[in-house]
Parts: C-alpha cells; structure tokens; sequence
C-alpha cells in the first residue's frame, strides 16, 4: 500500500522507513495521505475512508500507532482507535552475558518488532560485555561491545524513540572477568567485589565513564543482587566480620555517589534491600519492614521487584506492597522464559505475566521490565519469546489478553504465526508436565545431554510415551517453519531437537533393558543402528543449531554449545565402543549398565509426575568431577 505521510521530522520519517517492509507499505509523493502529530497522551486514531489521522503522546508510540493503523485498514477503512497505556514505560532486558552477545542486526531487528509492539526502553544486560580501556581482561574473548559498537545502538534505539538503558553490575555477578589473575585484587569471593577497596571504586568508576560516554541514557541498572557472601571472603581476612547492612550501604552510598557524578538516576534489583529490611527471605510477603533500613534507602534509587515464578496473584499484591513501604519509585520485573535450555516457556511466561500485571495495575506501578536471562549458556533464542513480549506490550496498552487479539498484533509485529510461536513450547510440554507447565521444568535439556550408559535421567522418562511426543512435536516444527519463511531458523532448532529426542529418550533404557535380559540382538541393534543414527541426528542439530546462533549472536559463546554436543557425540562413540567390546567377549560385563538407577532429583517414589528441572550441564551429563576441583 502506497502512503504518503505528513506531519513527521527526518528522523522518524527514517524509522517509518524501517518498518515499511515489515508493514507492507511504501512511503510515496501521491499514495494515501496519512496525517500524523505527536500532541497529548496515549494514541489516537482517526480513518475517514479518505485520510487517516494520527497523535501520539510519546515518541515510542508512533511505530505501534502506524502499526495499529496499518492492520485496521486492511479490514476497513472507516475507523477509529483509542490507547491509552497504563504504564508510563514498557521495557525488555536482554541477557548479553550467559555466553549469547547480541550482534547489530539482530539488536536492530528486536528494535524494530519492540518498536512495532510499543516497548520504551531496552536494557542489555552486560556483567563484563562491554570494553573498558583500562582493562583489557574485562570482557576479554568475551564478545564485548565496542564503544562504537553502543554509539550506534543507542543512535538506532533513539530513531523509534526507544532508551537503551545501560544495565551493568557493580557488586556481584562479576565471576567471568573476575577469574583472570589480572583482577585478582579486586575479589572478595565468588564473583563479589571487595568493598572498601579503592581498586574497586576505580572499577566502578570506568564503568560509569564509559556508558556515558556512549549511551544517552541517564537512567542505569546497577545490578547489586544476590551478592549473598560479601564481606565472607578477602575482606573478612582484611577487616574482620562487620555488620553485612552497614557494609552493603556503604558499598552502596560509594556507587551512588559515583553515578551522581554522571548525571544518572539509577534502579537496581530489589533483595539486597529488601533482605536487610525484612526476615532474610525475599518472596515473603508478611514479613515485617525494619524502619531503620528504610531511612537508608534514598529517594532517588528505583527498586526493581523481580518476580518470575510466583503463581499466586496475592504474593504480587503482598510483594508490591511491601516494597513500596521501601521506597515510592517500584519497578516490576517479570519473565519471558528463556533460560530453562533451547526451547522457551511461553505458555508458563503468559499465565504469570497476567497475574502480574493485574496486581501492577491495582497496586499503582507505572513502570514495568520483562527479562529474558539465559543461565547456562544462552542456549534458547531470543526471538522465540516475541509472543510473551507481545502479551505484555497489549496489557499494557489495551489492558487485554485475549489469543484473538494477540494473533492479529503479533503478526502485525512480527510476521510470525502466533500460533506457531507458542507451539515453540512443545519440546517442554512432555505428557506429565502439561501446559502451563512448570516454570523451570525442562526435559529437552537434561534428555538431550545425559549419558546414554549412565543414564542418570533414565527415572525421568515415560518409555515411548515420551518418544511419541517427541515425534510428534518434530512435525509440528518442520510444519510450522513453513509457515514462518522469516523465523525459519528459530523453528528449524526445534525441529532438529525433537526429532533427536525422539530417538535419545529411550535409547539408554532400551540397551539396558536388553543387557539385563541377556538380548545380544538388540544390543548388535543399537551398537550398529541406533547409535550411529543418534550421531547423525546429533550433526544435524548442530547444523540447525549453529545457524540460529549466527542469526543472532556474535560468535563468541557458541563454543561452549560445541564442546557440550561434542562431548555428547564422543560418548555416544564410547558407548559403541562399549557394546562392541561386550559382543566380542572382550569384557565379561557392562558396569555402567549394571548400576541401579536412581531419582535425580532424590525422590523415593514413583509419581504421576517424572519431568523436573536441571539445568547445569555439568551435573547433567556426570557425576564425575568437571568442574571445579
């Protein structure tokens, strides 16, 4: 469709042009006249069959304003729409630091769908991705952002109106750089920061220099959570043990006084605070609020509440409460699940989200950010999380949830079946473990990576059942990545997983069940069938996998995923290996085989439930010791 808009500067007449081809438009001298202003607040949105009308209250509301307009005229072309949002910023963090760094043309691509759905800010979450001069092990091999690099991301953030919102840490959660011996003086233990040190505050100062010296912003995450074990280390040597609150509020006041130098009003994650002011536990909503600790808190930090599991709409209403007995400025962080392993969480990210935002509503919070973290590797795509994302951006604007609305936005958004996109579940929703599903219940992973010999899962699975599904979702992704030409990539990993645990889940039982029945044919079998055929279903993964990777990430970070499948692939060599060597008499008997199998997780009966969560490699696939000492 042909449009030719007035009203509009340069600069978002080039943001317009960003999303044209997404949207099925063309800018033209003498195409439909589309008036646009940016006057009030919310949206507004007027056809008359020979124009259309458009205001928008803040600049990052116009790509989603052109978005809404542009989906209503292809049905009819008298109308008019109303939004006003209920909160004054919608937000998404990007994890940058469990291994996946996002590269400039998935950064922009994110942009421009969060621009069409109608996001504020975005946040990349860097603990060491980000280039300090002074410290060239910081971030080192790391994939870490240049300094050009986040010049031109938050040049292209700030075209659809967009914040990029520097997230750092200066406290804990600092283990990747902290590790080189270079840094060793900055430790006090773990990936804790040595308060008191004038080393530290350095530190802290060239990571404030640097984001402002390259992002506009002046609002910043400061991180400051779960540093459990400070002043347990190094400074406890040094100092002796001192009150862990005055210590925190120290370390605390010294970061703030920094940034003030910058200009910046920062948030930063809210247990640390709401620990020392309450019992010690965080999700405790009856806990009493120590007045002292309060009196602490300055006006001007933003607490950010993190919630990302809670299933019960009262624990939000009682935590928000609590919180705000902290502090007026409140943040809510909720989830978009992706850190469980490949395959996302959408259906468990959306039941939660809507309780979530109901009790944001009630409680008067303004301001709300939905993280994507990648523990464990980054192993799932960020873009198979869009349908959370959309959720949010039409509670937030239309105060609506239901699937008929959020198909026709999402493709709107994303020219994706939305559909499609929540089926990306699938892998997750084994039989026993139903939609919604468990919030960190994630069988692909620990299926895929546990031992075939070992078998420390095997109590897990639900013999063929589990295979049936399996191949059942592999169809449905090879299915659904037609569908979806622009995502095929993100459905094309799916498709490869599954079809690998389809064959993998009950490999190890099968060989075990007939080793113990003295079945030397199926052994032969698996020896010089499945196996080899489960190696080749292995490569085709990796193929799938790798190309999901480069459409997202820089390079850095996919070699951990290579040497985990690698090693995944050499144990399926020795488990031939070990099966030869039993048929041809070699060895009298197959220990690992003989082994009584156990529980994981430690329970000590069978229950209508097997599927649970594991998300640590290195306890997935041994016990042996491999990480550590």
């Amino acid at each position: 469709m042909k449009i030719t808009i007035t009203g509009l500067s340069e600069l978002y007449l080039s943001a317009v042009s960003q999303v044209t081809q997404h949207l099925d438009i063309q800018l033209n001298d003498v195409g439909f006249p589309v008036h646009i202003e940016q006057v009030g607040t919310g949206i507004h949105i007027r056809n008359d069959g020979n124009q259309g009308f458009i205001t928008y209250g803040e600049a990052h509301q116009l790509i989603r304003a052109i978005g809404l307009w542009r989906e209503r005229v292809k049905q009819e072309m008298v109308f008019e729409i109303n939004e006003l949002p209920v909160y004054d910023s919608l937000g998404v963090m990007v994890d940058c630091s469990r291994n996946a760094v996002l590269h400039a043309k998935a950064y922009q691509e994110m942009v421009r769908r969060l621009a069409l759905m109608g996001y504020s800010t975005i946040q990349l979450y860097t603990e060491d991705t980000y280039e300090l001069k002074d410290y060239p092990y910081f971030g080192y091999m790391r994939g870490r952002y240049t300094g050009e690099e986040l010049r031109e991301m938050d040049r292209y953030a700030t075209m659809f109106g967009i914040e990029l919102v520097p997230c750092i840490q200066t406290l804990a959660h600092l283990g990747t750089t902290l590790k080189w011996k270079e840094h060793a003086h900055l430790v006090d233990c773990n990936d804790i920061l040595l308060i008191d040190d004038p080393h530290t505050y350095t530190l802290i100062e060239e990571m404030f220099a640097t984001m402002s010296e390259n992002l506009s912003s002046r609002n910043i995450n400061i991180g400051m959570d779960e540093a459990h074990m400070m002043g347990l280390g190094k400074y406890l040597d040094k100092h002796g043990y001192q009150d862990r609150s005055k210590l925190m509020l120290k370390h605390f006041g010294k970061v703030m006084e920094i940034a003030g130098r910058y200009g910046y009003k920062p948030m930063m994650w809210s247990d640390m605070f709401f620990r020392l002011a309450s019992s010690g536990e965080y999700y405790d909503a009856n806990s009493q609020i120590r007045a002292d600790i309060v009196e602490m808190i300055p006006e001007d930090i933003s607490l950010v509440y993190w919630d990302y599991y809670s299933e019960e709409p009262a624990l939000y209403d009682g935590m928000l409460k609590k919180h705000k007995q902290l502090n007026d400025k409140i943040i809510f962080a909720g989830g978009a699940w992706k850190w469980m392993g490949f395959t996302p969480n959408n259906r468990f990210s959306q039941h939660i989200g809507v309780m979530a935002h109901n009790s944001c509503v009630d409680n008067g919070i303004k301001d709300v950010l939905v993280t994507a973290w990648g523990d464990n590797g980054a192993e799932s795509s960020l873009f198979g999380i869009l349908p959370s994302l959309q959720l949010w951006a039409e509670l937030c604007y239309t105060n609506r949830s239901d699937e008929e609305q959020l198909r026709e936005r999402f493709m709107t958004c994303t020219g994706g079946v939305y559909d499609d996109f929540m089926n990306l579940d699938i892998a997750n929703l084994v039989p026993d473990n139903p939609a919604p599903g468990g919030s960190s219940v994630n069988p692909p992973k620990y299926l895929l990576y546990q031992d075939t010999l070992c078998g420390l899962f095997d109590k897990h699975i639900v013999p063929d059942v589990y295979a049936a599904h399996y191949h059942q979702a592999a169809s449905m992704m090879k299915e659904a990545g037609g569908r979806n030409p622009q995502w095929k990539v993100v459905f094309e990993t799916q498709y490869a997983l599954c079809q690998l645990l389809e064959l993998k889940v009950d490999t190890g039982i099968h060989m075990r069940n007939a080793y113990l029945n003295g079945d030397r044919t199926t052994l032969k079998r698996y020896a010089h069938e499945v196996l080899p055929e489960l190696k080749s279903r292995c490569k085709e993964f990796v193929t799938a996998y790798r190309a999901q990777w480069m459409f997202e990430n820089k390079i850095f970070g996919l070699d951990v995923f290579d040497l985990r499948m690698g090693g995944l692939m050499q144990r399926l060599e020795s488990a031939i290996w070990r099966l030869d060597m039993y048929l041809d008499g070699e060895i009298p008997n197959l220990e690992e085989l003989e082994q009584e199998r156990l529980y994981f997780d430690g329970r000590k009966e069978d229950g209508a439930t097997v599927a649970m969560s594991a998300n640590l490699w290195h306890t997935i696939a041994t016990t042996s010791v491999i990480a550590g000492v």
